[in-house]
């Protein structure tokens, strides 16, 4: 769901990131990453995963080289805005991937930073899944 809509959102003709998708985890990060990948391959979107335990180097890289979406943890999304390499004047949507648990997580100050910087007409969409046993 996450990765249709960062598709059906993003201007392919705009090279700035439009779709910003923060997730608690790496690994979920990673996976978002792979299903945009998979999904937008035949329209060209780009994207790129920004989480610890990768080079921050290649982070950099592929954002000033342009990508449409970025999936990516709260704390190395907020280090590369905060080395102004990750620009956010053309997000239009965050996607706060499982919330619920990013919140209890103490990712709360992370995501308010992150909010600073994003334009005020964007839309945010907070996703929780509950299971009931």
């Amino acid at each position: 769901m996450i990765a249709l809509t960062a598709c059906q959102l993003v201007d392919i003709g705009n090279r700035e990131v439009q779709a910003l998708i923060s997730s608690p985890t790496r690994e979920m990060a990673e996976q978002t990453e792979k299903v945009i990948t998979a999904i937008g391959e035949d329209i060209n979107i780009q994207v790129h995963a920004c989480i610890g335990g990768k080079s921050v180097g290649e982070d950099i890289q592929k954002l000033v080289y342009g990508v449409h979406v970025v999936s990516g943890t709260p704390g190395r999304v907020c280090d590369m805005i905060k080395r102004r390499s990750l620009r956010t004047r053309a997000i239009i949507v965050l996607v706060l991937d499982e919330s619920d648990e990013m919140l209890s997580r103490g990712f709360k100050d992370q995501i308010y930073y992150v909010n600073r910087y994003l334009p005020p007409e964007l839309q945010v969409y907070a996703l929780s899944i509950f299971y009931k046993y």
